[in-house]
């Protein structure tokens, strides 16, 4: 038996639904910071893709440990720079 409880149907969802969120916000970020010509506006949107990235990183390691398939999410396939 396992050494921790399984994450609940209404977790998982709430994680994929956050995936979702946070990688299509990353995207946006990747988009904007490459476009961007107002450098202030440029440093406040890395500071936030720097912050995302950790939270997606941790959430597909909770799907991988609860052996549940890591959404796809939005990728660089995409957005059309």
């Amino acid at each position: 038996m396992s050494q921790h409880p399984s994450i609940s149907s209404s977790e998982i969802g709430v994680l994929w639904l956050t995936y979702q969120e946070k990688t299509m916000v990353a995207r946006m970020l990747e988009y904007f910071i490459e476009k961007d010509e107002d450098d202030e506006a440029k440093k406040i949107m890395k500071n936030l893709y720097e912050e995302i990235n950790p939270f997606i990183e941790k959430i597909q390691g909770i799907f991988q440990k609860e052996e549940i398939p890591v959404p796809i999410g939005f990728t660089a396939e995409d957005v059309h720079k």
